[in-house]
This record gives C-alpha cells, sequence and structure tokens, in this order.
C-alpha cells in the first residue's frame, strides 16, 4: 500500500475511535439538557468552560501540536530518536511550566474580578483553570503519538474525560438532588478528575511505545525555538474558528436575554455539538492523519506527493461534508428534539438550538476543508500566512457578528461563525494555487458537483419523506420521523454516490479515502 493511502487510511482509526469519544459527549449533552436547560447558570459554565477550551485548541491540539509535528517529523528522520525524546521534553515541560503560570496569573486576577462583581462565570473559571495546563499538555503528547504511527491512544483519551463529566452530573443531579450553581460545581471537579485521567494515560502510553520524553538542558535549544517561533502565528492561522467560536459565547453572554436570563452561550453548545459531530469524526480525523505524511513529503522536497495527498484529503472531505452539511439542515429540529427536549429542556430551546444549527451547518464544508490546506501551509513551516489570513476573518467576524446578534440572536452568531471559515478557504485556496502549480481546484470540481447531486437527491427524498409522513399527535415525541428520514437518506446517498462513481460505502466501510 503507498504511504499516502496508508496514512489516509488511519484516518478510518481515528474516526472509529474519534465516534466512541463523540458518543459519550453526546450522553454528557444528553445530562446537561435534561438537567441544566438553557438556564443562565449553564451558560455561565460555559462561558467559564470557554478558556481552558479554547487553549487547549490553540496550545495543544492547535498551534503548538501543529508546529511540533513537522520539527520532530525532521528531528527523527536526521538526528534519531534520541535527540527526538529529548526535543519532546524540552516542548512539554516548557509548556507545562509556562502554562502553568499562566493559570496562577489568570486565576488571582479572576480571583480580584470576584471580589468586585457578581457574574456566576467567574467562581466556575476560578474552578477550571487548572484544567488549562493539563488539556494541553495532553494534547501535544497525542500529536508526539501520531508522529510515531499511534493514533489509538490520543483519540481515546477524551472518553475519559466524558465519563468523570457525565458520572459527576449525574451523581450530582439524581444522586444527590443538586440543581443550578450546586450541580455545575460538582461537575468543574469532574473536569478536573477527568483532566488528570487523561494526563496519566497519555504518559503511559508515551512508556509503552518507548517514546517517553527525556528532559535536555538547557530547554530552549535551536529546535524548540523554531518551535515556539512557529508557533506564534498558528495560533491564529489554525485556531481562527474556536477564536470565532470563542467571541460567539462572549458576545451571547452579553447581548442575548430571554426571561431574564442569559441563555445564549447554553443554545450555542448545543447546536455547535451537533454540527461539530461530523467534523470531529471525520474532518479532524483526515487531517491528523495526513499531517504526518505532509510534513514527512515537505521535508523530502517531494511536492507532487504534498498535492496528491491534500488533494485526496479534501475529496474525502466532501463525501462527507456536504451530505452530513444537507442532511444535518434538514432534520436540525427533530433531531434537538429528539435527543435534548425533555425536563429543563422545553419546546422553545428545541426551536432556537435547531435554528442556529441550521445556520453553522451552512460552514461545514469549509470547517472540513480549512483543516486540511492550512497543515498544508505549516508542513512547509509557513505559519504567517494562515495567520494573516485568520486575522483577518477574525475581525470580519466581529464586526458581523455585532452586526447580526441583535436580528438573529444566537443564527445570526453561527451565521457570521459560517461565513468567515468560508472566506477563509477561498483565500488559503487560491494561494496554495499559486504556489503549488500543480495543484489545480478545478481538478476537484469534477468530485465536489457529483457530491452536491448525490446529496441534492439525499435531501430531496428526505423532504418527500417529511411530507409523506404522518403528523406526529401531540406530544409525541419525533424520533419515529427522524429515523425514517435519516435511514431514507443514507440509503439515496449511497446508491446515488455509487451510481456517480463516488465510492462511498467503500469510504466508510474500508476506510481507504481513495475517491
Amino acid at each position: 500500500m503507498p504511504p499516502a493511502q496508508r496514512e489516509l487510511r488511519s484516518a478510518g482509526t481515528i474516526a472509529a475511535l474519534t465516534l466512541l469519544s463523540r458518543a459519550m459527549g453526546l450522553l454528557r449533552e444528553l445530562a446537561f439538557s435534561r438537567l441544566l436547560g438553557t438556564s443562565g447558570e449553564y451558560s455561565a459554565f460555559r462561558v467559564a468552560f470557554m478558556l481552558p477550551n479554547l487553549a487547549r485548541r490553540l496550545f495543544g491540539e492547535g498551534a503548538l501540536s501543529a508546529a511540533t509535528i513537522p520539527v520532530l517529523t525532521e528531528s527523527i528522520e536526521k538526528e534519531g530518536e534520541v535527540a527526538a525524546r529529548r526535543f519532546v521534553g524540552s516542548v512539554l515541560s516548557l509548556l507545562l511550566m509556562g502554562l502553568t503560570l499562566a493559570a496562577m496569573a489568570i486565576g488571582l486576577v479572576l480571583w480580584v474580578v470576584q471580589q468586585v462583581t457578581d457574574d456566576p462565570s467567574v467562581p466556575f473559571a476560578i474552578l477550571l483553570i487548572p484544567y488549562m495546563p493539563i488539556i494541553c499538555t495532553v494534547a501535544v503528547a497525542g500529536g508526539v503519538l501520531n508522529v510515531r504511527g499511534y493514533f489509538a491512544a490520543p483519540a481515546v483519551v477524551p472518553v475519559l474525560l466524558n465519563v468523570f463529566v457525565i458520572t459527576a452530573t449525574l451523581w450530582g443531579g439524581y444522586g444527590l438532588g443538586l440543581t443550578g450553581t450546586s450541580l455545575l460545581k460538582v461537575v468543574c471537579y469532574g473536569v478536573l478528575l477527568g483532566g488528570f485521567a487523561q494526563l496519566v494515560v497519555m504518559g503511559l502510553a508515551l512508556w509503552w511505545v518507548r517514546f517517553f520524553p527525556r528532559v535536555q538542558r538547557p530547554l530552549l535549544c535551536p529546535k524548540v525555538r523554531n518551535v515556539f517561533t512557529l508557533m506564534s502565528p498558528m495560533v491564529l492561522g489554525l485556531s481562527a474558528v474556536q477564536i470565532n467560536s470563542a467571541m460567539d459565547y462572549i458576545i451571547a453572554y452579553l447581548f442575548i436575554v430571554q426571561d431574564g436570563e442569559q441563555v445564549g452561550p447554553a443554545v450555542l453548545g448545543y447546536a455547535q455539538y451537533l454540527y461539530q459531530l461530523p467534523l470531529g469524526v471525520f474532518g479532524i480525523a483526515i487531517a491528523t492523519a495526513v499531517f504526518p505524511s505532509l510534513s514527512k513529503y515537505a521535508a523530502q522536497q517531494k511536492w507532487d506527493q504534498v498535492v496528491h495527498l491534500v488533494g485526496r484529503g479534501l475529496r474525502a472531505g466532501f463525501i462527507i461534508a456536504i451530505p452530513a452539511s444537507v442532511g444535518l439542515w434538514l432534520v436540525a429540529i427533530p433531531l434537538v428534539a429528539t435527543l435534548y427536549q425533555g425536563q429543563q429542556f422545553d419546546e422553545q430551546a428545541t426551536l432556537r438550538v435547531g435554528g442556529t444549527l441550521q445556520f453553522y451547518v451552512l460552514g461545514l464544508v469549509p470547517y472540513f476543508a480549512q483543516h486540511i490546506l492550512v497543515r498544508a501551509f505549516y508542513a512547509t513551516h509557513d505559519s504567517r500566512t494562515p495567520a494573516r489570513i485568520a486575522g483577518t476573518m477574525v475581525l470580519i467576524n466581529l464586526t458581523l457578528n455585532l452586526i447580526l446578534v441583535f436580528p438573529l440572536e444566537e443564527r445570526g452568531l453561527a451565521l457570521s461563525t459560517a461565513v468567515c471559515a468560508a472566506g477563509q478557504v477561498v483565500w488559503l485556496s487560491v494561494l496554495l494555487s499559486s504556489r503549488y502549480r500543480s495543484l489545480s481546484f478545478f481538478s476537484l470540481l469534477t468530485s465536489f458537483l457529483r457530491v452536491v447531486i448525490a446529496s441534492a437527491l439525499m435531501g430531496g427524498a428526505v423532504l418527500l419523506a417529511d411530507y409523506l409522513l404522518p403528523i406526529e399527535p401531540p406530544g409525541v415525541r419525533p424520533i419515529l420521523r427522524l429515523v425514517v428520514e435519516v435511514v431514507v437518506g443514507m440509503v439515496v446517498y449511497g446508491v446515488a454516490s455509487q451510481w456517480l462513481g463516488l465510492g462511498a460505502w467503500r469510504l466508510i466501510v474500508s476506510r481507504q479515502f481513495d475517491t
């Protein structure tokens, strides 16, 4: 099997393991929706959790991990494993020390803020600050294991966090009878315990593959300086969507109020989880699997292989992202009602979350493509170009947020994020085509159009099924309608893709992204 195909095939392994994590994440969201709904306390928790989660995206599985992988790959190729282990030890040591100091400083600032304000998000943020250095270290260690060809442990450790959070939520809500702020404090402790469990598992995984980091002195060797030099602009380039999402939470917390409660972040959180499900299971899995090979081919100056791998990754993304966008848009309301509605989550919350989900999925295809395109630049140690583009899009997103939040509320924030993701992908594509003349995005147009046709046929079948199905009596959950529409959509898309030569079923079953 050719190396490129072998690396893309490993994306199927990542996707399968990530699917397990996402299933646990769904159980977590179900527990939150039943016990907390879209309450102001839960919105405050979402805003507080945004800080360690954003740090994980930026410094863990985002910028630092992306900066480490090319340098680590080159170090293994040229200097051997002992030198590479010392390099990894230096990066992880500096990361842990730096983020621990940052967490202490942020915690002190939050304590001062707590003395002058009664905002409910501040106590949650103070409790969750220690999670920031832990999860970032776990994420970078996962990137190291990916370079070594081990994808299982990094894809599985999120399951641990979900297990601890679900246990804490159910124990606090049903076992202790807690509600609101008291329940969410128990959830915060569950997050911290889950983080420590993840750190232990990643350490054991590095030891098991005989690549446990070795700390060298001085820590700041030339290779480490190279990583942090690359990382600085990557913070924007790789994490623009996450930065935009964080701005969505803040603006929603400030400007969206329902019945006297700040419900915006809670609504965004439920909607984001559902649109990120295909992105997390497949999109990031494909990008994670191809990035080590992209870095290796770039280091060997095999530009044709780089171009080939980028094209394969984008084609695989089309096959999943386009029908997922159409399907999620069509079944958004019944999906939210089936999953979330009940107890503290009422019909009005269903309509708000479902409408927000429909606007988020408009950007699902760009979200998929962005992860591939940005890594194509990073593989050649060019982190400044994506950073300039992302910085511009972040400013545009902030402007659109402030314009759209008032007429459309959460839907306006979701629409702004989707539009900016699309703009970033178009810009990246133009520059990448000019850099690699053999990379013609017109050559991808045929694959794109065939997937669009198959997805359109799928969408028409879902609409027809929805029209023919009887209306449920009042009080009956729409689960039967949802199941029928999903099954009809999958069957029609599978048949259409086979007829159009896409090989979608072969992609899913054999996990070979060879469209």
